[in-house]
């Protein structure tokens, strides 16, 4: 209840013959007070009053406080200083002589009640301004209280106590709001705020001195000052840990703990510039140097410099930087440099992981559709994959384009397979569109045969009766014979036909296979199981083929005969031609009438070949054909409907491979706004802009029919596409073939130059849809992110999800694309969580940034242009935040800070007040 002991330290410190304690850089008032009520144990409860050291009366004002606090004792009051104790001890002991007995005895009975305590510690406002209370959380604290009605009491005292003296992991979880059933908000409410334990050596004897019990030494990362004290406040876990050795970087050869810029020319007026291994911010004014230490120091680390950069340092004063040297001193392994501008540190890989403005401005601006951003996120997962699910390539742009060249393959196929059933379809279509005109041209031609007929009984009345009979014989078998060469001259071409397909399918399918033993010899299959792949083709298949056409050809031969073997009797086309000549020749000698009545036989003869052509063709058309359409169309509905199938397999792949990338963000959190989408992708707005050219735009009908189709593919179709069920596609699909009615199409709507099969495989296209990935933040897709929430997105990215990257991450002025109203909520927990795990340096002016975070070391740049050069010199001042000084000469951290973030102490006190936030 006295601070006689700081006194005594303090000097033994100021004392010029024997100094001591110069090690000790602060020295802090500790009053200890012994109150009610008391705990199980009947001990006074320990509570502590830390005074600020800093004003040079801090002692005398103390004192001063410390003389209003009473407690009563037999009708008299007692003050809380030395003379007021002494007489309080003697009026307890009488016998007491000694004052030092009585002071003692004083101290040790001075137990003022909690209320009264409270009370007069809310009525000193110096006291209260310039200190801190502490409680103990021991048998002689709170957790000695009975816990029978003492719950409120206990409560009073933690919210009145700024922290608690405890190293117990467990008081430490529990006080932070991390201990089950106790979250932070039944924290705050049960005491004010989170508490931050702090740990002494409580030491009762020169061997236990700086040796706490189970070594839980307490280390504070803080100026060694009471305002540096006073951060633990605001930073409960960050800024306190106990332990047996202090907080340090895993990996400090991923720390820089130096930047050393030589042969300046005067651009700097300090040569060295040291960094904390945490949150390093620089602040200052525009053009005061902020952006040259980001650059400086990634260009001594490996980061190549884009000459086309319209932000650099570098890159804008090269003219007046060339030789300067940047070199960087890792805390562990050799250092770095580059000399200026030409010469960066050369290597593999860069040793920080650089955001530049202009990095940063073209994937928040410039990236519309977000594929820069996209690949980004990509290249950071990849990094961190294992290897065996890198597979061996080295870029996940490769591992995607492996897994998807099977994917491509089998769409190529079928779009060649559709491409091959248009062709087929508007073959078989055209054949039977043929149909009116044959059967016309068929009912015609019997009628010219009636017509030819009838002139036949005046002409043949003249001829020979016998020889015109068995002239019409001869015509008969001519024309059966002509038929039956016809019909084997096409069965040979079709076997003939399926013999180049054959052969085709052979020299293509030996073709993909030998592709497919490449891609599994070098993984180590034996060669023996790679030979089974190939497959078998028997010779005999090939032989057979080739027989049949010989058979065939050898038929038409003897059909055909030869006009150099006539035979009398013979039935070959030659010997029947032959006879007819004969017969011809017979006939009446009347020349003229002859050759009327040959020519009337010949027009019979021919007509009649034709129209038993004609009705086979119809036969063939009503019945083959016809059945065939049928298939093919079926064929090809089956086909497109597959596809769908097929690539909702594609789909599955995709999840597979995207799989390590969704782990990655479900790893970050629930809090986290990050999440992956795959799907099918469909662009129905290309496909349906490629039909303007169908239509013909001079018909009227026109705009109606184009209204309808697109008002189905939006409505009906490009759902059923996205579902990549087929019985959601088929039955639309259906509906909407239907709707456009191709044939109709041609008729009515198509423009002059459109073609059947062009209408078709626009209509069966398939490069519409397709299976693609999408990561989302906050639930929206990258692209239609804004500007400021992509800036969010990417630094989250590189803060996250690169946590794996111990590199430092360098981030030049991100503010410009960032907003405001997302960048506390949002952005500042992950620069938090980030910097315990690696070093990064922040250039700035978004005091949220700054002051949000807590950064461990604040670097302010100014710049000045001397008379005796031409561009600035630029000064580095840097220290903790809390860093406050009290000289009108000298500016602190914390002021500087303000000034330049705030604009000032006043003007952020006007608009805390303008704003009217309540407490």
């Amino acid at each position: 209840m006295s601070i006689d002991g700081y006194e005594k330290l303090l000097a033994a410190r100021k004392d010029k013959d024997k100094p001591r304690l110069s090690s000790v850089h602060l020295l802090i008032p500790n009053i200890e007070f012994r109150i009610m009520p008391p705990t199980k144990d009947s001990k006074a409860l320990n509570l502590h009053i830390l005074v600020d050291p800093s004003e040079d009366d801090h002692i005398a004002k103390t004192k001063r406080a410390l003389a209003n606090l009473k407690v009563e004792y037999s009708g008299e009051r007692y003050s809380c200083i030395r003379e007021q104790l002494i007489e309080f001890g003697k009026a307890q002991n009488p016998k007491l002589t000694e004052n030092e007995h009585a002071y003692r005895l004083g101290i040790e009975q001075f137990k003022p009640d909690f209320s009264v305590l409270k009370k007069w510690y809310e009525g000193e406002s110096w006291l209260k301004a310039n200190s801190l209370i502490g409680v103990a959380n021991g048998k002689d604290g709170i957790s000695g209280l009975p816990l029978d009605g003492f719950a409120a009491i206990r409560e009073e005292v933690l919210k009145c106590s700024h922290f608690v003296f405890s190293g117990s992991p467990a008081d430490r979880e529990h006080y932070l709001g991390k201990k089950t059933g106790y979250p932070v908000e039944t924290i705050k409410k049960l005491y004010g705020s989170l508490k931050p334990c702090v740990h002494g050596s409580d030491a009762h004897s020169i061997e236990s001195l700086l040796k706490p019990d189970r070594e839980r030494f307490c280390w504070i990362k803080a100026d060694p000052t009471f305002e540096g004290l006073r951060q633990v406040l605001w930073e409960p876990e960050a800024r306190i840990h106990i332990g047996k050795v202090k907080p340090q970087p895993s990996d400090e050869s991923r720390v820089i703990s130096y930047i050393k810029v030589s042969n300046s020319k005067g651009w700097f007026s300090q040569s060295e510039i040291l960094l904390n291994p945490g949150l390093v911010v620089v602040i200052g004014e525009k053009g005061s140097g902020k952006t040259a230490i980001a650059d400086l120091i990634s260009f001594a680390a490996g980061v190549p410099l884009d000459a086309n950069s319209q932000s650099s340092f570098i890159v804008k004063g090269r003219i007046h930087l060339s030789g300067v040297q940047s070199e960087l001193a890792w805390c562990v392994g050799p250092k770095s440099s580059g000399t200026l501008t030409g010469s960066h540190f050369s290597t593999q890989r860069p040793l920080v992981r650089y955001l530049s403005q202009d990095f940063v401005e073209r994937l928040c601006s410039s990236d519309h559709q977000g594929q820069e951003l996209q690949d980004a996120i990509e290249e950071v997962v990849f990094s961190h994959l294992d290897e065996t699910r890198k597979e061996g390539f080295s870029s996940f742009a490769e591992l995607r384009a492996a897994r998807e060249t099977a994917s491509q393959a089998k769409r190529d196929a079928f779009r060649g397979e559709l491409a091959t059933l248009h062709k087929e379809i508007e073959r078989l279509q055209n054949s039977l569109a043929q149909k009116s005109n044959k059967d016309s041209l068929k009912k015609q031609t019997e009628g010219q045969i009636e017509e030819l007929k009838k002139q036949l009984p005046s002409v043949a009345q003249l001829a020979d009766q016998e020889i015109l009979k068995k002239l019409e014989q001869e015509q008969v078998a001519l024309t059966k014979i002509e038929q039956q060469i016809t019909q084997k001259t096409r069965q040979r071409r079709a076997i003939e036909d399926v013999l180049k397909a054959y052969v085709s399918i052979k020299e293509k399918t030996n073709k993909q296979i030998q592709e497919l033993v490449d891609t599994l010899m070098p993984i180590g299959i034996a060669a023996k199981e790679l030979e089974s792949l190939r497959p078998v083709w028997t010779l005999t298949a090939e032989s057979n083929i080739k027989t049949a056409s010989g058979n065939l050809t050898n038929e038409i031969s003897a059909l055909q005969g030869s006009s150099d073997e006539i035979k009398p009797e013979g039935s070959s086309l030659c010997d029947i031609s032959v006879r007819i000549k004969t017969l011809q020749e017979s006939l009446s000698k009347d020349e003229v009438n002859r050759r009327r009545l040959l020519d009337l036989q010949k027009e019979i003869g021919d007509r009649e070949a034709n129209v038993q052509r004609l009705a086979k063709e119809l036969e063939d058309l009503d019945g083959r054909v016809r059945k065939q359409l049928s298939q093919k169309e079926k064929d090809r509905q089956e086909l497109y409907v597959k596809f769908f199938g097929a690539l909702s397999e594609d789909e599955q792949g995709l999840r597979d491979l995207y799989a390590p990338m969704k782990e990655q963000l479900a790893a970050l959190g629930t809090e986290m706004q990050f999440e992956l989408s795959v799907g099918c992708r469909v662009d129905a707005k290309a496909w349906l802009e490629k039909s303007v050219r169908f239509f013909d735009a001079r018909r009227t009908s026109v705009p109606d029919k184009r209204d309808a189709i697109e008002k189905f593919v939006i409505e009906k179709l490009t759902p059923a596409w996205k579902s990549g069920d087929a019985e959601q596609i088929e039955p639309a699909f259906k509906e909407f073939i239907a709707l456009v009615d191709p044939i109709d199409f041609m008729f009515s709507f198509a423009s002059p130059s459109l073609k059947l099969v062009d209408l078709y495989d626009w209509l069966y296209s398939i490069d519409h849809s397709s299976i693609s990935y999408k990561i989302l933040y906050g639930g929206t897709e990258l692209e239609y992110l804004s500007p400021g929430t992509r800036g969010i997105a990417l630094l989250v990215l590189y803060l996250l999800m690169d946590e794996d990257d111990r590199r430092p991450l360098i981030i030049d002025q991100p503010e410009g694309n960032l907003d405001n109203s997302s960048v506390y909520q949002q952005l500042v927990p992950y620069i938090r969580r980030a910097k315990e795990k690696r070093q990064i340096i922040l250039v700035t002016h978004n005091p949220n940034l700054v002051v949000a975070t807590d950064a461990e070391q604040v670097i302010i740049a100014t710049a000045e242009r001397p008379s005796t050069q031409s561009y600035p010199q630029m000064t580095y001042l840097s220290g903790a935040l809390e860093h406050s000084s009290a000289s009108s000469e000298k500016v602190g951290v914390r002021q500087a800070a303000c000034t330049l973030l705030e604009g000032g102490a006043r003007a952020f006190k006007e608009r805390e007040e303008r704003y009217s936030l309540p407490k």
